[in-house]
């Protein structure tokens, strides 16, 4: 019988095929997450894509009986206050525009009042600077010609003897 072994110990990776595998791995972990959040938002997307248009045309039903209801609002203040028809509707019109600016400035105030995500953005940024420290001291330990220091066997402390 003939040994395939010819005693040789395998050689190492070094540190850059390390790096290199860590990189696919992170790759392939991102890659696996998206997917993941992918098959769990399509479906949720769609339902949401049909509530939207659900919501949008009953928007459009209500938009059309405010309608309706600011011709009627026109009519009974031609008839009440005993004007032309015109003055009615442009009585209605001026009502509907001081409804819009008041709106309007209740919304500019409250617009003002947004702030963007400072915090989040300020611990993106760090997260960011973080990870491009740490790539490039695996780029650098990688491309060192010499790796500083030594591994060996943890030292194991005898026990101590009972007298």
């Amino acid at each position: 019988m003939t040994s395939t072994n010819t005693g040789q110990v395998p050689q190492a990776p070094g540190v850059g095929d390390i790096l290199k595998d860590i990189q696919a791995e992170v790759s392939n972990l991102i890659k696996d997450e998206v997917e993941l959040a992918k098959s769990e938002l399509v479906p949720s997307a769609r339902n949401g894509g049909i509530g939207a248009g659900l919501f949008g045309g009953a928007l459009y039903f209500v938009l059309n009986a405010l309608i309706l209801l600011f011709i009627a609002g026109s009519l009974a203040i031609w008839k009440w206050l005993d004007v032309p028809i015109a003055v009615g509707f442009v009585i209605m019109a001026g009502v509907l525009i001081v409804v819009a600016v008041i709106l309007g400035l209740i919304g500019l105030v409250a617009v003002k009042k947004v702030k963007g995500p400072e915090r989040a953005i300020v611990q993106g940024q760090r997260t960011a600077d973080s990870v491009k420290a740490a790539i490039a001291r695996g780029n650098a330990a990688a491309t060192a010609p010499k790796i500083e220091g030594s591994v060996g066997q943890p030292q194991i402390a005898a026990p101590a003897k009972r007298s």
